[in-house]
């Protein structure tokens, strides 16, 4: 078991202010903040009282895994034998005893009920998420509704810990292994498709044990030439056959051990960059600095956002920056809190992580997109991200 006293101070203060008497997750992401732990299979459950210990409940072939988290009471079932019933049917058993340990019949318990991006667990290709029949298992067990908690949750998870942002920094490591690659293969005669795939084997490849990484798994996209043009879209990797001087945008989503990176870069394949397109990439970096430079503490995220804005409107390219500046990120690829746009509500705060992707899009050049991840200190924003290449 590890220990994260500013992850439990941060839980145990929002569910008192709530008047929550616990919370029941069974999200990864949520498993993951809670109780530092990654489901394989999803079918896992944490209670977590307002007061008294949580209790982690996963298949026993997890024990290991949840026994290295947040939490010390960990519970385990046997699933997927023939003998076995369900996992989560598993798991209801075990809850029963817990509610009735941890005297939370009748209590406030929330849960995750308005989750609709979830992170996937372990198992990526068949996630498992909490609907109706959670809901009314959770009030036959508590005898009345649970309350739905996800603006709760969101709101806990937007500040994280320093043990946090340490993993987040190895995230972003893996990815940039994944990046090199995306910078070798970038180059004439090969298909969006081909880098995409060689962006994600050297992930799950070369990431899956560094640094004592139990998981790495990403999500590359690739487009290029007049595809970049929409590359706010997030096209979908093609079997386009990258040309001599096409731009090549990268998109690659990052996941190491449930925490998770989002990166962008751009480059030029077989040669050297064009002026406009030289020109076009350094406004970016520069509206990426000005970004990073104002997310300070007590600055609404609006501001971020125009910082960097401000930049490319004074070029005559405000109308190329389509999108937001940024949005959360760490227990999923994309969260909501803080958000980096124009209207955003939100006032950033030590903690808060956040990508900064200032891009621009001109149908007679293509598009160039620069996103790193940034953390906001007491001092300013630092990158998590590292830089190892730029255009050329």
């Amino acid at each position: 078991m590890i220990v994260d006293t500013e992850r439990e101070r941060q839980v145990r203060e929002a569910l008192a202010a709530a008047h929550f008497d616990a919370l029941i997750c069974r999200l990864p992401e949520n498993l993951v903040c809670l109780a530092g732990y990654y489901p394989q299979i999803s079918c896992s459950v944490v209670v977590y009282p307002t007061a008294g210990d949580p209790v982690l409940i996963v298949p026993r072939l997890e024990r290991e895994q949840a026994a290295a988290g947040l939490v010390a009471d960990v519970r385990t079932y046997e699933a997927w034998r023939l003998s076995d019933p369900s996992p989560m049917e598993s798991a209801l058993r075990l809850l029963v005893d817990v509610v009735v340990e941890k005297k939370l019949k009748g209590g406030v318990i929330g849960y995750e009920g308005s989750f609709e991006a979830v992170a996937p667990g372990q198992m990526a290709g068949e996630p498992y998420v909490p609907g109706l029949p959670t809901r009314q298992m959770l009030a036959e067990l508590i005898g009345r509704e649970p309350v739905d908690a996800t603006d709760l949750l969101h709101a806990i998870r937007a500040c994280k810990t320093p043990r946090e942002i340490e993993k987040l920094r190895l995230a972003n490591e893996v990815a940039g292994l994944g990046l090199r690659v995306f910078k070798e293969q970038a180059q004439p005669g090969r298909t969006e498709a081909e880098i995409a795939a060689a962006v994600e084997a050297a992930v799950y490849a070369h990431g899956t044990g560094y640094r004592g990484a139990r998981y790495a798994r990403a999500w590359a996209q690739v487009f290029s030439g007049p595809n970049t043009v929409e590359g706010w879209y997030y096209p979908v990797s093609s079997a386009r056959v990258i040309q001599p001087g096409d731009l090549v945008m990268i998109e690659i989503g990052t996941v190491v051990d449930g925490y998770w990176s989002d990166l962008t870069r751009t480059v030029v394949a077989g040669g050297k960059a064009t002026a406009r397109q030289r020109e076009l990439y350094e406004l970016v970096l520069a509206a990426q600095r000005a970004s990073l430079a104002a997310a300070r503490p007590g600055v609404p995220g609006r501001e971020a956002d125009a910082a960097g804005r401000r930049v490319l409107a004074a070029a005559g390219l405000g109308n190329y920056f389509l999108h937001h500046t940024g949005h959360g990120i760490g227990f999923r690829y994309h969260e909501p809190i803080p958000s980096v746009h124009p209207s955003s509500p939100h006032v950033l705060a030590v903690g808060h992580v956040h990508s900064i992707e200032p891009g621009v899009y001109l149908p007679e050049v293509g598009g160039i997109r620069v996103e790193d991840d940034a953390v906001v200190l007491e001092g300013g924003a630092q990158l998590l991200s590292q830089r190892d290449f730029d255009l050329d």
